[in-house]
C-alpha cells in the first residue's frame, strides 16, 4: 500500500504544514500558553481588597483582589489560560494596575485630604 501522499497537478510529495498566528488584541495578550491581562483597580481596593469580576478568553469569574496589592503584581489564575492542544492549559495571568481618578468630587478631595494628614505612609522610604 502507497503511504506518500503524491502532489497534485504534478505537485511535489510531502506534507503540509500551517503555521497560525495568533494576534493580541487589547484585552489579552498570549505568551506561550498563557494569557496576560490587565486588570483596572481604584487605589482603595488595592488597600482594602476586593472581589470582582474578569473575563478570561471563554468565561467570566470572580477574583480575590487582596488588600495590600501592588500596581505592578501578578495574580496567576490556573488552567485559564490558552489550550495547548495536548490537552493542558497554560494560566491566566492578571496584573494588577492601580488607576487614580483624574478628577475628584469636593467629597473626595476631603478624604483624600483626611488620609494625607492622618497616613504615616511613605511610599519611597520603602
Amino acid at each position: 500500500m502507497d503511504k506518500v501522499k503524491h502532489g497534485i497537478n504534478g505537485g511535489k510529495n510531502g506534507d503540509l504544514l500551517i503555521k497560525i498566528n495568533i494576534e493580541n488584541n487589547k484585552k489579552f495578550k498570549l505568551q506561550g500558553c498563557d494569557i496576560l491581562t490587565n486588570v483596572y483597580v481604584s487605589p482603595w481596593e488595592a488597600a482594602l481588597g476586593k472581589t470582582i469580576n474578569i473575563d478570561s478568553i471563554d468565561e467570566s469569574f470572580t477574583l480575590n483582589i487582596p488588600a495590600g496589592i501592588q500596581s505592578g503584581e501578578q495574580i496567576v489564575i490556573p488552567d485559564k489560560g490558552y489550550k495547548d492542544g495536548q490537552g493542558g492549559r497554560g494560566n491566566l495571568i492578571a496584573e494588577i494596575r492601580t488607576v487614580v481618578p483624574k478628577q475628584l468630587t469636593e467629597e473626595e478631595k476631603s478624604l483624600f485630604k483626611q488620609l494625607q494628614e492622618v497616613s504615616t505612609f511613605n511610599p519611597r522610604s520603602e
